[in-house]
């Protein structure tokens, strides 16, 4: 099971629709809000599992592992794939330094093929795994960097570039608007009936009509009525208005996605994998020796469905939208938040050399045989 937020007002993040049908997304304005929300999902989610972050650039209809994003080519990648790790769990060397030699885990089948997988996935392969962190620094990094091929790296995005995917986004403003209240009918107004026994004492002793007294009153009581409901018209008028002007504003700037994943770590957890009911949750860190050092940069972590169909979206409780502006100045030039901090090079990264003296097209002197083929670990 898993919980959505259900405050509207959390540090003044605006709700703005639903994403996937049911998945609330907020725009979040200030630092204060951002940590609150997140501190808010923790919470509501701590007896589901562990709230898990991804940032995204863009927006898509789905999260999902990158071999199912080609449909034509998913069964030439999985078949390579699948190859891959075969060769990789007879490679004696390799096996040892994932640690696989160890009494508790030596011969355990399942173990060894996640942990690869997930090894591959972490180092830039395309397989049926999908990177999450668990920190949101991090995973607000990588929604305000997007790769750079042509230069091989990440570049900083620009605050007024195209925003990408908002179309999958339900728009649902006027949900969240205050309801302007009816104005009061005429013929509804009563005098109640102390009133009319004064009104009626009155016209006796000044020989007054009692009729010219109560229709004077009636339209007393409804000026007085009239005269409140325009007062609360008018402000709730002037809120709706800011409230969608403000909304406007926002859409005129690009934003970044950070998606919050509820991991299932309720469950057997054997060398940082965690055995959940539809997910192998792995924990890098844990599972794998520091040789390896993107996922202590990182902080990352990685999730597989037990099946080729698992649903991600399935276990995602909010989506976090934010202006590029507001991060880079929240995030600023620090150097843990780098490209040279989160994708050491094989030089300070030795889990990572390991790999790429694995693989055909890098001109690493290596005595291993090249198993991983041409172009599937990206090299920085």
């Amino acid at each position: 099971m898993i919980n959505y937020p259900k405050a509207t007002e959390i540090q003044q993040s605006i709700f703005i629709g639903t994403w996937d049908d049911k998945i609330p997304v907020y725009h979040v304005p200030s630092m204060h809000a951002l940590n609150q929300l997140i501190g808010y999902m923790k919470h509501i989610n701590s007896l589901n599992g562990t709230v898990l972050y991804r940032g995204q650039c863009e927006l898509y209809r789905t999260v999902s592992p990158c071999i199912l994003r080609d449909s034509e080519l998913k069964d030439k990648n999985s078949g390579q794939l699948e190859k891959v790790i075969d060769a990789f769990l007879k490679d004696k060397d390799i096996m040892k330094l994932l640690g696989f030699r160890k009494s508790q885990l030596n011969g355990w089948l399942l173990y060894e093929k996640c942990i690869v997988e997930a090894v591959l996935q972490h180092y830039g392969a395309k397989t049926f795994c999908v990177d999450f962190v668990d920190n949101h620094w991090t995973a607000l990094w990588f929604g305000l960097y997007r790769w750079d091929s042509d230069n091989n790296k990440y570049v900083e995005r620009d605050i007024w570039e195209q925003d990408t995917g908002t179309e999958y986004i339900k728009r649902d403003i006027e949900s969240q608007k205050k309801t302007l209240p009816k104005q009061p009918d005429p013929n509804s107004v009563t005098l109640t009936k102390n009133y009319i026994q004064e009104l009626t004492q009155i016209a006796a002793s000044t020989q007054q009509d009692f009729n010219a007294l109560y229709n004077n009153a009636l339209k007393r009581l409804y000026g007085k009525e009239l005269s409140s409901w325009n007062q609360k018209y008018q402000k709730i008028s002037e809120y709706n208005n800011a409230y969608e002007e403000t909304i406007n504003k926002l859409e005129q700037e690009a934003h970044l996605y950070l998606f919050l994943y509820v991991a299932e770590t309720n469950a057997d957890n054997i060398g940082g994998l965690y055995l959940g009911d539809n997910t192998y949750t792995i924990d890098l860190r844990k599972a794998l020796p520091s040789v390896f050092l993107r996922p202590s940069s990182q902080h990352g972590w990685i999730v597989r469905g037990r099946s080729e169909e698992f649903d991600f979206n399935s276990r995602i409780c909010c989506v976090i939208r934010i202006n590029v502006s507001l991060v880079k100045t929240l995030l600023g030039n620090g150097k843990l938040l780098s490209q040279e901090n989160f994708f050491p090079n094989e030089k300070v990264d030795q889990g990572y050399k390991r790999l790429l003296e694995r693989q055909l097209d890098v001109d690493i002197k290596s005595k291993y045989k090249r198993i991983i083929p041409a172009g599937m670990i990206r090299r920085f």
